[in-house]
């Protein structure tokens, strides 16, 4: 089970050693973990550059301050920049991991055992737990929705996927261009993650990440319907009705403005197919 990983890393100092010391425990080891430092002003890379020191099979790539933390295309960027230093030739599978994360010893072990039994399975990942509240909750998502913080990839699925998509929604493409090619992607939901700084939290406030979502909701082919569905599922989440509303605001900003689409009609179709699907499964019908 060889693998490598790849983890774009800006401004971490405060978790990074937690996912660094989960990593250096597990029971099966990558080949090459290549950890790219995207202009870090804080103690990042000087954390980073203790553990080269120990462990050959970690490596550091520092880039030039950009001045600015850049989601999305940046992140996919900033991971092809490390991609490009893979030194062994016959991985795998290809881990794309943040550096906010903390995991058991064998979590990788038991991941990628499941991969090699089922060679159908093109992308997979455990789940997130999130801190909320004072407690570790698992992440909503769904049993075919591998999580980004932390994703597997074989081999041939991501050389026929083509990598990484290089769009705001990167996590969704990849999804999407597996199970178009008939992969199959999993979240293994007994595999957990702690996820300590929680997706969009880089956003303060409530408003401006839901809005964002919903934007993006729309530009990556959503009907309107299913944002809408999604907001009323949120309402009980606190601060009540805020976020819900937002949501819907920032669809409806993009739908008014009639931003681009961000990814191929295909792909959008692909899309609304599936959420027909789970809406319809989710009262007990088939669709």
């Amino acid at each position: 089970m060889k693998y490598i990983v790849i983890s774009p890393v800006r401004n971490e100092e405060d978790y990074i050693k937690l996912t660094l010391d989960s990593m250096i425990c597990q029971t099966v080891l990558p080949q090459q973990w290549i950890l790219v430092n995207d202009g870090s002003t804080d103690k990042t890379e000087e954390i980073i550059h203790e553990y080269t020191q120990n462990y050959s099979w970690i490596k550091l790539l520092t880039l030039t301050d950009r001045g600015f933390y850049f989601p999305g295309t940046g992140v996919v960027n900033v991971f092809n920049k490390g991609y490009e230093l893979i030194e062994v030739r016959d991985w795998e599978f290809v881990v794309k991991l943040d550096v906010d994360l903390e995991f058991a010893p064998d979590y990788f072990e038991l991941l990628l055992q499941r991969l090699v039994a089922n060679v159908k399975i093109g992308i997979a990942s455990g789940n997130c737990l999130l801190p909320i509240n004072g407690n570790w909750i698992p992440e909503g998502v769904q049993d075919d929705h591998p999580v980004g913080p932390s994703k597997v990839y074989r081999r041939a699925c991501w050389d026929q996927i083509g990598g990484l998509k290089p769009v705001p929604g990167w996590d969704l493409a990849d999804l999407l261009s597996a199970q178009m090619n008939s992969w199959e992607t999993a979240c293994f939901k007994d595999l957990h993650i702690k996820h300590y700084r929680i997706t969009g939290s880089r956003r303060k406030g409530v408003w401006a990440p839901k809005h964002l979502q919903g934007r993006f909701e729309y530009r990556h082919g959503y009907a309107f319907w299913y944002t809408f569905f999604k907001a009323l599922k949120d309402i009980p989440q606190k601060p009540f009705l805020i976020g819900s509303i937002a949501k819907v605001f920032g669809y409806l900003n993009a739908l008014f403005k009639n931003e681009a689409y961000l990814f191929e009609p295909e792909m959008r179709k692909f899309l609304r197919m599936k959420h027909k699907k789970y809406f319809f499964s989710k009262f007990g019908f088939k669709k």
